[in-house]
């Protein structure tokens, strides 16, 4: 079960489209895929599940005192200590190839993330386990599918906070969609300046942890996420001689973007001395080119109905006529297959 975040503490870079995207091309190559909404603004339970099925998940009961999202795990864990259940839904749309799973988010994971403690859980050692709920998510998934999920994609909010750790600690690697923008280069710097201190405050806990509990396995085996490449999406094109291209100031920041993760990113995360951060091949450019797909990505949301298959269905202002535009069409196909290049970058390096 390999465990892959998608994160960028820059808002809209397009992290939830790109893991959905990413989620049903992984699945329909016959994989076995499990997300986890671990974002509190839940935009990946909404676009997978519908906001009338999603509202129904969120609804308490005697029979589900903490409805049906991820809260039904963790509030009981994190209270008293004690696995809570995994209720797991499936995307509106079916997948046509192998499997796919959600684990809904909840508004509540805000308050969650105020529970969780960098200083006492994890530098002091004592709640380590506190930061891997994903990981036991994933595990009892598992356990109540009957699945083996081959694949654990995490969709995350726009920040550095205690979320973020958590999912991080519990990942084995991280894409990081970035955006035609000047901020983006800036955050990919961010990132090489975070995740080393994020990893020697684990490394602290850790060594404490397990002087007193020396048989451990799972702890060892956790806190060690790879950088797996970034995805550069968003941006516009032109033809020129027939041939396509990123427009001019496009292009600069793609450059831009490129230049952060070769002399900011790498140097820094090649600074953990823990473990192998970044892959031993230093490949700065993108891992995938999404471009700005317009009016096709809100409807694709709005029908919770991925990229793959939202040809098949007509747009949404003309729901009674009409159909996508041939320009459209194609745009989505090559899209699509950009789609099912980042699946194969995850299966050929994410191992």
């Amino acid at each position: 079960m390999i465990t892959v975040s998608f994160f960028n503490n820059k808002g809209g870079v397009g992290k939830t489209t790109i893991l959905w995207n990413t989620a049903v091309s992984l699945a329909e190559k016959d994989n076995k895929v499990l997300i986890i909404d671990f974002d509190p603004q839940c935009n990946l339970s909404i676009a997978c599940l519908g906001d009338e099925e999603f509202s129904k998940l969120l609804e308490t009961s005697s029979t589900h005192p903490f409805g049906k999202t991820i809260k039904a795990f963790t509030l009981p864990y994190i209270q008293q200590n004690q696995q809570g259940n995994v209720f797991i839904s499936e995307p509106k749309s079916p997948i046509k190839n192998g499997t796919l799973h959600v684990i809904p988010g909840d508004f509540w994971l805000n308050n969650f993330s105020d529970t969780l403690n960098v200083g006492t859980d994890v530098i002091g050692g004592g709640g380590l386990y506190r930061f891997l709920l994903p990981h036991l998510i994933s595990t009892k998934a598992e356990e109540t599918s009957g699945v083996k999920y081959d694949y654990v994609l995490i969709d995350l909010p726009p920040s550095f906070n205690t979320l973020v750790r958590s999912a991080l600690y519990c990942s084995d690697y991280f894409l990081v969609p970035c955006t035609a923008d000047l901020f983006s280069a800036y955050c990919v710097g961010l990132i090489g300046q975070m995740l080393p201190s994020f990893i020697k405050d684990w490394e602290q806990g850790k060594e404490r942890y397990l002087a007193s509990n020396s048989y451990d396995t799972l702890i060892p085996a956790k806190g060690q996420p790879k950088f797996s490449g970034w995805i550069f999406n968003g941006f516009d094109t032109k033809r020129s001689l027939g041939v396509k291209h990123q427009v001019g100031a496009d292009r600069a920041h793609h450059i831009s973007i490129s230049k952060a993760v070769e002399e900011k990113l790498y140097p820094a995360l090649s600074g953990i001395s823990s473990y192998f951060a970044t892959p031993t091949k230093g490949e700065f450019e993108p891992v995938a080119l999404i471009e700005d797909l317009n009016v096709m990505a809100p409807d694709s949301i709005i029908q919770n109905v991925p990229i793959k298959y939202l040809p098949e269905h007509r747009p949404t202002r003309l729901l009674t006529k009409g159909k996508w535009a041939q320009n459209q069409v194609d745009l989505m196909l090559e899209m699509d297959k950009e789609y099912d290049k980042l699946a194969d970058h995850i299966i050929s390096n994410c191992i």
